[in-house]
């Protein structure tokens, strides 16, 4: 199975670059990392790429889902990534945190220093309630038997394990692999795809319950601090876009007349031929490349 998930992973980091992207780094999110994965589980990602000069002199923000076959992925370049990751939301610190990875290693340890944001699984909690009975085209089938997305539930559910969990360890897991003998693995699983066939109005007051109980798990008066390691990835993009801009010589070139005028002093000075010309009426054109300090 582990083979398959990082073949996955290169044919997803193949499918990047040929629509251009540099990928810097690609990590998995989902069932796979809790052990509660099935034959109809998707493979997902999320997918760091590296801004180019161009995006970073005009603003330019990726985010957005590529859709494959057996899965997503979701692309975010670096700076958009670290801004997401800083605020503490726990499904992308677990893109990091996950044994299935590959690219930058650097990036990789420099990401592991974040922690979860407890207030971001509670809000993730509520989002999965409005799912719950939300008929999105994906899930007619579900609704056609049940009226409501099992999955939903599922992940209520295990994120209330999660956010015990948390209160016992030192509140910094962004996810929990279940062993494959473990009670709650084996009731999880059931509970995605409805097996024991519990009704809308069951799965409807349990969550909402759920949600209250989970509430009581986050310490009073919580406040998220957020690490900041800015310098570190100003250093890493200055770093990159050097090596980018030395590797693809990017030039220009200027077309100057003199119409009888004088030459440039600077132009004289970096080309002493044209002192042959000076006082005459000419054009020529120089070729510059961009100098990185």
């Amino acid at each position: 199975m582990k083979q398959e998930i990082f073949k996955q992973l290169s044919n997803y980091k193949k499918i990047l670059e040929d629509k251009g992207y540099n990928v810097i780094y690609i990590g998995l999110y989902g069932s796979q990392n809790y052990n509660l994965d099935d034959e109809e589980s998707d493979i997902d990602v999320k997918a760091i790429i590296m801004p180019s000069l161009h995006d970073i002199i005009f603003r330019k923000v990726t985010s957005t889902t590529v859709e494959c076959e057996n899965g997503n992925i979701d692309v975010k370049d670096l700076l958009t990534f670290y801004d997401v990751i800083k605020k503490g939301n726990f499904s992308y610190i677990e893109a990091i945190n996950t044994e299935y990875s590959i690219g930058d290693k650097y990036i990789k340890d420099l990401f592991k220093k974040f922690k979860p944001n407890l207030k971001s699984m509670l809000g993730a909690m509520r989002e999965k309630r409005k799912a719950l009975t939300h008929e999105y085209p994906s899930k007619v089938k579900e609704f056609e038997k049940w009226g409501f997305d099992p999955k939903q539930y599922h992940h209520i559910c295990r994120l209330y394990d999660l956010l015990f969990y948390n209160q016992r360890n030192c509140y910094c897991h962004s996810f929990i692999k279940y062993e494959d003998d473990d009670a709650e693995r084996i009731k999880l699983i059931a509970l995605k795809r409805n097996k024991n066939k519990l009704s809308k109005n069951f799965v409807e007051f349990d969550s909402d319950n759920i949600i209250e109980q989970a509430k009581k798990l986050i310490p009073e008066g919580y406040v998220y601090e957020p690490t900041n390691v800015d310098d570190e990835i100003n250093k890493y993009i200055e770093d990159k876009i050097k090596i980018e801009v030395r590797n693809t010589e990017t030039s220009y070139a200027r077309e100057l007349r003199t119409f009888d005028s004088q030459i440039p002093k600077s132009d004289l000075k970096k080309f002493p031929i044209l002192e042959e010309y000076k006082g005459q009426d000419i054009s020529y054109i120089v070729y510059e490349s961009i100098e990185i300090l």
